[in-house]
């Protein structure tokens, strides 16, 4: 895994997600993290660091996830006293409310794992969820869904951001670079109508600062602290995609981060 940030024309190769953003774990205890390209793995290790650092740390999401073993279902404040009492043994805990019926006892996740997205979790009740945010140091939030493709904008109803957050995550996988929008977005025709585009053209790197800066864009309904994360940057040649997209962001006051989580 490799992690850079961008600083004065540099790129900087950082020891964590927590030093590349900047994140200050004591202002910024509400995070939410929107765009596409690896959402959900970033908010996964960004949880993982900050819940080491002995933070009692909540993931969840203010949409829809893919259910995994490890998620608690929260229905009610009763369920609520159960997430209190696993804190005492472990900081980082993953919660959201049943979405569809299944029972998450009787789902054998060994052989669920390649069709584990069919099942889903969704956001809490909002009164639920400021609830939640009570009882533990940082929330971690997806804002929005992408279909696992690497580019989107946003559509009407989309980010969902609670009023609570400190910090916005803007993510965008660099593969989708030098790739027709047809191919590499998700909702590819609102892609292409943002960008004044056809969908057979390619995305550039210009198409990504518009995306990453822009108030319809990534930025959408964001009213705190932002930055946005480039991951999959697998190559030197992303390497160098990227540093062109985070010099010219910096024309906006826009933080970038790279990121890798090949192993």
């Amino acid at each position: 895994m490799k992690i850079y940030s961008y600083k004065d024309d540099q790129i900087i190769e950082n020891n964590s997600l927590i030093e590349a953003l900047e994140i200050d774990i004591q202002k910024d205890r509400v995070v939410t993290i929107v765009g596409a390209g690896g959402k959900t793995t970033t908010m996964f290790r960004l949880g993982e660091e900050i819940s080491n650092l002995n933070k009692r740390t909540i993931i969840t999401t203010t949409t829809h996830m893919a259910l995994e073993k490890d998620f608690v279902l929260v229905e009610d404040d009763e369920d609520l006293k159960k997430i209190e009492e696993i804190f005492e043994t472990r900081n980082l805990i993953k919660i959201g409310k049943k979405e569809g019926d299944y029972n998450i006892k009787d789902l054998d996740f060994d052989l669920l794992e390649k069709d584990i997205c069919n099942y889903k979790i969704k956001s809490l009740d909002f009164d639920l969820l400021e609830k939640a945010i009570s009882i533990c140091d940082n929330v971690l939030i997806e804002g929005d869904g992408s279909k696992r493709l690497p580019l989107k904008v946003p559509r009407e109803n989309e980010p969902v951001i609670i009023k609570n957050t400190n910090l916005v995550i803007g993510i965008i996988g660099i593969d989708c670079i030098d790739k027709k929008i047809k191919d590499i977005c998700h909702r590819p025709k609102s892609v292409a109508n943002f960008l004044k585009k056809s969908i057979e053209q390619n995305i550039e790197c210009e198409d990504i600062v518009k995306i990453a800066t822009s108030q319809t864009g990534l930025k959408k309904n964001v009213n705190c602290k932002y930055k946005v994360v480039l991951n999959k940057v697998d190559s030197k040649k992303y390497l160098e995609r990227c540093k062109k997209i985070a010099s010219l962001c910096q024309n906006f006051d826009v933080d970038i981060v790279f990121t890798s989580y090949k192993r």
